[in-house]
């Protein structure tokens, strides 16, 4: 029955994905390819609106603050765009299609599970907004960052290219010859993006195929999480990275309960006085009927601060993203050699604007956090598809 059902789901995931080229490929042919993508929905961004504007507060620019209509907020030309002819059906704008019927199946959900909670929907419907939400992680600014540093100053550090002779090595290594023009190219494209990460190669195509893929990885995480809809007493802050992970001291690198899978809780602003929390299923029951208090509220919005990469979007006239202090932003990853099973390995972790921060928030929200964390779990096995598929990525 289980390998049955595994199988027409695939198929179904094929139909749905054939739906969307086919989609995609006449919209290119109509010539109603659209160019500005949002980075996060409008729909959700209208949770905010307030006689249809919204406040943006940019980070990267001294905190300037503006009011905008929600369709022109956190918009950006070309964003999911990709080659022509590079993805089944050859529309340019398959990317953005995708993202579109992703959307679409969440955009009905979030009142309900904002009022009523997740956990009163169908369970295919409750994939569909988990789907939406694993997604809202791996479209974004900030794991592209990550990727096109791993790409430049993360590959550059990793095989120690600065030393003299290094890259000529590196390049006998991988059986390219290593002439001096060769030699100098490759330095020339390490020097540009460990100056500027965003012009690290890497094709729009990869980058979609990398999303896609790493959503359908944080979905079994978000599934098995017990889903509760909170209220609060004062108002939330959202930001362009509104999938935030709660750790008990958001500046402690070395925290066992970091990542995806060992987080303690996942928090999604809904609105302005909406948050979701997605608990890790071995943690203590905690009361659903509770409501955050103005303390509650403040630290969750440190937290969900620390976790932009550039903007925050509130409600007009809320000041709060000017005034609460937070971090600039680091280095997307922290590069260190651990021992492990008598071997050294290099191991990246993801660093954020509360990374490495004494006074980063601490156990944000109170009432979820029993007296002792239960011992973190072990990451989940790599699938065999996508180690598969990580070795014909790392061929490319």
């Amino acid at each position: 029955m289980k390998r049955r059902r595994r199988q027409r789901g695939s198929r179904q995931q094929r139909a749905q994905l054939r739906d969307v080229l086919d989609a995609a490929s006449a919209m290119t042919a109509a010539g109603q390819e659209p160019r500005r993508h949002h980075l996060v929905p409008r729909f959700y961004l209208d949770q905010w609106s307030i006689d249809e504007r919204v406040q943006v507060t940019d980070l990267l620019q001294q905190r300037r603050t503006f009011e905008v209509r929600p369709e022109h907020a956190l918009v950006e030309t070309n964003y999911y765009r990709i080659n022509e002819g590079m993805v089944d059906g050859g529309s340019p704008v398959a990317w953005e299609t995708w993202l579109s019927a992703v959307e679409g199946a969440a955009a009905p959900l979030l009142p309900i599970v904002r009022d009523d909670g997740l956990h009163t929907i169908e369970p295919e419907l409750q994939g569909q907004f988990l789907q939406f939400l694993a997604v809202q992680v791996t479209r974004s600014r900030m794991w592209r960052y990550q990727g096109r540093w791993l790409l430049g100053e993360g590959y550059y550090r990793m095989w120690q290219l600065g030393k003299p002779g290094a890259i000529a090595a590196h390049l006998e290594r991988n059986g390219t010859e290593p002439t001096a023009e060769r030699v100098a190219e490759l330095q020339a494209y390490f020097d540009r993006v460990i100056d500027d990460p965003w012009s690290a190669a890497r094709s729009p195509e990869l980058e979609m195929k990398a999303s896609m893929r790493s959503a359908n990885a944080l979905m079994p995480n978000f599934v098995e999480r017990v889903p509760v809809t909170f209220q609060s007493a004062a108002p939330l802050l959202t930001t362009d990275e509104p999938v935030t992970l709660l750790t008990e001291h958001h500046g402690d690198m070395d925290s066992p309960h970091a990542g995806f899978h060992a987080a303690p809780v996942i928090a999604v602003p809904l609105g302005p006085h909406h948050v979701l929390a997605l608990f890790r299923p071995d943690l203590p029951a905690v009361d659903t009927t509770r409501n955050l208090s103005r303390t509650d509220t403040l630290e969750l919005n440190r937290a969900l601060l620390g976790n932009a990469h550039r903007h925050v979007v509130s409600q007009p006239g809320e000041r709060l993203a000017q005034r609460l202090f937070v971090p600039d932003l680091k280095a997307p990853m922290r590069l260190r050699n651990v021992q492990h099973d008598g071997r050294t390995l290099l191991q990246a972790t993801p660093q954020f604007r509360w990374s490495g921060e004494r006074d980063a928030p601490q156990r944000p929200v109170s009432f979820w956090w029993p007296t002792t964390l239960p011992p973190a779990p072990l990451p989940p096995e790599t699938p065999a598809e996508w180690a598969a598929e990580r070795r014909h990525y790392n061929a490319q």
